[in-house]
């Protein structure tokens, strides 16, 4: 899911996960969970959640970006 967002979705992703989980830092979000594949068990289904929202709003902006042209 996460390979499908743009930049944007991307940071307002790690910023959101940094924040739900009382991370320290994005890159730690990004390397450990993401790149490194090591998403806690517990927290998976939430992120799974989260990105979805995400991913519909990026959808959803995208769309309206290709109205207006």
């Amino acid at each position: 899911m996460f390979s499908r967002m743009n930049d944007a979705t991307r940071t307002q992703a790690l910023d959101l996960l940094k924040s739900e989980f009382q991370l320290k830092n994005t890159k730690e979000v990004k390397n450990s969970w993401i790149i490194g594949g090591r998403i806690p068990k517990e927290n998976q289904e939430r992120i799974v959640q989260l990105f979805e929202v995400l991913l519909e709003i990026q959808e959803t902006k995208v769309r309206e970006i290709l109205v207006h042209f």
